[in-house]
């Protein structure tokens, strides 16, 4: 074993810039990497809040903002070993020190016949293409998102089943349910227990949060479904997801009430992909219940446009004490997307675009959303490509019948892969 592992590194130390994989015997090592550098320019109109959170490094002027997305949101490297039927990966980046980690068993060697433990891309997903605010891909405008989640997986000829960790660290479960914090406001009062009034009479309020991890049963695992079928150049994915967030608190404070209240999120869906001649497709669909909590849906959403997802929140009852509130918030939304390859395949160019819904009972309207983008990839070698882009994000419907305002997004990604 000393001396494999010997060669291996003497190996590594020797090889060119580029030659990745190392192979002696019935072991195996192989390097991965992506590395991103970009820059993007933003417009967004008056009523419009631009997307902040996935801008790493990024300068705002009002309605102007420039910065770059990806270098520090996607940038990777990771390393894959494996032996005979076992394999374990690793994966490292900028935003996220150690992105993966998990350990893969190939039931007979088979490579469509798996089990997987650790943290990995989860399954219930589907979306494509867009390359700006560090890889959108048509997420919340018609494509649904993928995260990387601590999970065991099993897979044979398509089907896959997970079992998704909740938040109990090790870098499991980072859902929107677990990290939201719901804000309320009490009256002040003075050493004897009398509510405080300024010069006017008006009580004197005090503010002050509650996070509701803090009141969540954390041990109930997400359940994630999806059946591929692939035939030459064609593919298609039917996804579905459920989960059960519980919000439990026994004993009442003097301003939070007892409560125990479940909110159930679930999704169904489909994406794939078709090659024609040069020609190729992508297409995605979805129907689902409260895909905020799960981060399924909403991440690229801002503003009131991004809280108005939440079903979860904290509303004040009769006796003066808060309580958790759930209210369902159904989403769907679908996207297409058409590329074609030039220059055997040297020059790719596509374009995409998508429609987003979300209506509730507590809605004064539908929540619509649309978007698009257009880019071209230029392969300068093998393993470096440029990538320009234009891309339109556009809430044109707000839960309460606002017009939420649009943004407009250009700029260029350079992608170093190895």
């Amino acid at each position: 074993m000393r001396k494999l592992l010997l060669t291996w590194l003497i190996a590594l130390c020797a090889v060119p810039a580029f030659a990745v994989e190392f192979t002696s015997g019935d072991f195996k090592a192989s390097i991965y990497g992506n590395i991103y550098a970009d820059a993007f320019y933003t417009y967004s109109s008056n009523n419009a809040t631009p997307i902040e959170y996935f801008s790493a490094l990024q300068t705002s002027n009002g309605q102007h903002s420039f910065g770059s997305y990806a270098f520090v949101g996607s940038s990777n490297f990771g390393v894959t070993m494996s032996y005979q039927n076992v394999s374990g990966t690793i994966e490292a980046g900028l935003g996220d020190p150690v992105r993966k980690f998990y350990l893969k068993y190939n039931i007979n060697g088979q490579s469509d016949h798996y089990f997987l433990a650790g943290r990995d891309n989860n399954i219930a997903f589907y979306n494509y293409g867009q390359l700006s605010n560090d890889g959108q891909c048509m997420i919340d405008y018609g494509a649904v998102a993928n995260k990387r989640r601590l999970q065991f997986r099993y897979g044979v000829k398509g089907f896959e089943v997970a079992i998704i960790i909740p938040q109990i660290g090790f870098g499991s479960g980072d859902d929107l349910a677990y990290k939201d914090s719901f804000g309320y406001a009490y009256q002040m009062t003075d050493i004897n227990g009398n509510g405080v009034t300024d010069a006017n009479g008006a009580p004197v309020m005090v503010a002050d949060s509650i996070d509701s991890a803090k009141y969540m049963f954390n041990f109930l695992p997400r359940l994630e479904l999806a059946y591929t079928i692939a035939k030459d150049n064609f593919n298609i994915k039917f996804f579905g997801s459920y989960g059960a967030y519980m919000y439990h608190n026994e004993t009442a404070s003097t301003y939070i009430d007892a409560f125990d209240k479940t909110a159930h999120m679930f999704y169904i869906g489909f994406g794939g992909y078709a090659e024609l001649g040069k020609s190729f497709f992508n297409y995605v669909g979805y129907f689902g219940q409260n895909m905020y909590l799960s981060n399924a849906y909403g991440d690229y959403r801002t503003g009131i446009s991004k809280t108005m997802l939440n079903p979860v929140s904290l509303i004040q009852q009769a006796n003066g004490k808060y309580t958790i509130d759930i209210q369902d918030v159904l989403s769907a939304g679908g996207s297409i997307g058409y590329g074609y390859k030039a220059f055997d395949g040297k020059l790719v160019s596509q374009i995409g675009i998508g429609y987003s819904a979300s209506f509730a009972s507590h809605y004064a309207n539908t929540d619509q959303n649309l978007g698009a983008f257009l880019n071209t990839q230029y392969f300068v070698t093998d393993w470096f490509s440029i990538v320009p882009e234009l891309a339109l994000i556009y809430n044109f419907s707000g839960a309460n019948g606002e017009a939420q305002g649009y943004s407009v997004v250009a700029g260029l990604v350079a992608v170093l892969s190895f």
